[in-house]
């Protein structure tokens, strides 16, 4: 192994910079060796204590699972604000102590590999030209410090650019709240291309990373991102962040998908000609709002540590695959019918799963983190909490909707629980969730969520209908109306009106029911005229789970269906 030079002389330089911290009791200077492929990173810890522990992260939040990057760590050095040599300790794979007898400032150096395939991700990512920073993987931390005033600044090559959420004072030097609020703001540096829109007041950009170029036309595809961050923000009505960030990693290593942050988010996807990020970027984008904002008592603040075994995570990421489904359809990416399908599809990978008939999803929620097999860090076994936890957010609302007769809808739940959590406020604790739902409902919203979080029975998919919905469960035998009907609920192709007992093009049908084994009752109006009509039905067997809007709803829950798929003005 090729040995690679020491950082004392990069430490011993930058003393002099060290009255300029006055502002920050912890301070972080990152300088890339683009020959080692290395960053080479000295944290100052002005307030410092006789003794100190010094950590690097056990795990990244937003990914439930233990990562090794004590592993790309080393060179791990103390001195104190003098230049003096302090005794540091490895008390632990991810852990130092360092003995400080003389209460001056700390400076602790070390080097990170920026080894992270693809463009970097999880971890951080060095190339001649483009660097990229994963908080968690290389900023260290110690114990006791978590929430003092954080200062970064980069000491880059001169033709390299930098990006990221975290406030700036404009001249290469970046502040924070917190340890936190520090890692949670990933860093991308080097060579990008930057694109702007804003949503209302609040300003966005877009970083587009690729090597050598970028195939897709991103004016276009920074334009889907401006279209689907409304729905969010108008759902909430404003954010927690006063500006927004999309990284997009044109590039794809062992992760092709996206992660959230605080305000902003990283998605790593082929370089292509058409990517259109569209329900990838809804979800991580509707993260700013639930895990960031609205999160467990468990996340937030956080335990770097061990693992955090919390067991509404299905709630933090399934509910906000939910919404990212339903915010594409608002934001004009998918149709009523593609929606509709995608639904279906979750509801078929739920019922394809074992693990759901032998564990609970709080309890897959908990295991998560032990999962040796392809979804770990997504659930276990073969059940997602995403999945699942979509699946309940869908029927939340359903019943949220029905029952207060479109008063209200999970929107509201989504919106209380803002209004109670965001931080700095205190995470919601672990029947929070149920107590809302009856709190909006009645004490049956409590039976449903034991039914669906914690137990292993079956869903109640029959909440569905309460919503103008139908499910058809393969095997089971259904009728459906031989006419079709337009949005306003119009006949649209009754050409073979003699079969179908004299119903014609225009009519409006009100109701319909089923009278007989494939006989269906209709209320119709023709010409302004009232006619009532039994018409043939088709029966058959489904040979698959399908969700569709049913042809023999009422008018509340046609009503309710309306509402739900009504786009925001």
């Amino acid at each position: 192994m090729k040995s690679l030079p020491s950082l004392r002389p990069l430490v011993l330089a930058a003393l002099g910079l060290f009255a300029t911290a006055a502002n920050a009791d912890i301070e972080y200077r990152v300088k890339p060796n683009l020959a080692a492929k290395t960053f080479a990173i000295r944290m100052t810890i002005t307030n410092a204590k006789d003794k100190e522990t010094i950590r690097i992260p056990a795990w990244c939040p937003g990914f439930y699972f233990l990562l090794d990057y004590n592993k790309q760590l080393f060179d791990f050095k103390a001195v104190d604000s003098d230049g003096n040599d302090l005794r540091a300790k490895k008390i632990d794979p991810r852990s130092y102590e360092v003995q400080n007898p003389n209460g001056k400032p700390v400076i602790a150096s070390y080097r990170i590999v920026g080894s992270d395939s693809g463009l970097g991700f999880f971890r951080s990512h060095l190339r001649q030209n483009i660097g990229f920073i994963n908080g968690a993987s290389a900023f260290m931390y110690a114990d006791g410090h978590m929430t003092e005033p954080v200062k970064a600044s980069f000491d880059l090559p001169p033709d390299w650019d930098i990006a990221t959420a975290m406030d700036t004072d404009g001249k290469g030097t970046f502040t924070a709240g917190g340890y936190d609020e520090f890692i949670d703001n990933p860093i991308q540096m080097g060579a990008f291309t930057r694109k702007k829109f804003m949503v209302g007041t609040v300003p966005y950009e877009v970083i587009w990373v690729g090597d050598p170029s970028i195939r897709c036309n991103i004016d276009e595809e920074t334009e889907r991102l401006r279209r689907g961050s409304i729905p969010a923000m108008k759902m909430f009505g404003g954010s927690s962040f006063k500006k927004y960030l999309y990284i997009v990693h044109l590039e794809v290593g062992d992760f092709n998908g996206g992660l959230e942050h605080r305000a902003c988010n990283v998605i790593a996807v082929a370089n292509s000609e058409t990517i259109h990020l569209d329900d990838l970027a809804t979800h991580e984008y509707f993260h700013a709002w639930n895990v960031k904002q609205i999160r467990p008592v468990l996340l937030g603040p956080f335990d770097y540590t061990k693992e955090q075994r919390c067991p509404n995570i299905w709630f933090s990421e399934g509910v906000t695959d939910y919404y990212a489904q339903l915010h594409a359809y608002q934001a004009g990416f998918f149709s009523r019918s593609q929606l509709l399908e995608v639904l279906s599809n979750k509801v078929s990978e739920l019922q394809e799963s074992k693990t759901r008939l032998t564990m609970t999803l709080e309890d897959v929620c908990k295991k998560t983190w032990n999962d040796p097999g392809p979804n770990a860090g997504f659930g276990y076994g073969d059940l997602s909490y995403y999945t699942k936890g979509l699946l309940i957010g869908l029927l939340s609302d359903a019943y949220i909707r029905s029952t207060t007769h479109g008063k209200s809808s999970l929107d509201d739940l989504m919106r209380s629980f803002y209004a109670k959590y965001q931080l700095p406020k205190p995470g919601f604790e672990d029947d929070a969730i149920k107590q809302e739902l009856i709190a909006m409902t009645d004490s049956k919203g409590g039976t449903y969520y034991d039914q669906m979080v914690r137990s292993t029975g079956e869903m109640p998919y029959e909440l569905l209908s309460k919503m103008g919905l139908r499910l058809t469960i393969p095997g089971q035998t259904y009728v459906d109306p031989l006419y079709l009907l337009d949005a306003n609920g119009k006949v649209t192709n009754a050409t073979i009106s003699n079969l179908q007992g004299g119903i014609k093009d225009g009519d409006v049908v009100q109701s319909a029911k089923i009278v007989e084994e494939n006989k269906i009752e209709l209320h119709l109006m023709r010409n302004g005229q009232p006619v009532t009509l039994t018409v043939p039905g088709r029966s058959y067997k489904a040979g698959d789970y399908r969700l569709t809007a049913n042809p023999f709803a009422t008018d509340e829950e046609k009503s309710r269906l309306a509402e739900w798929l009504k786009i925001p003005a």
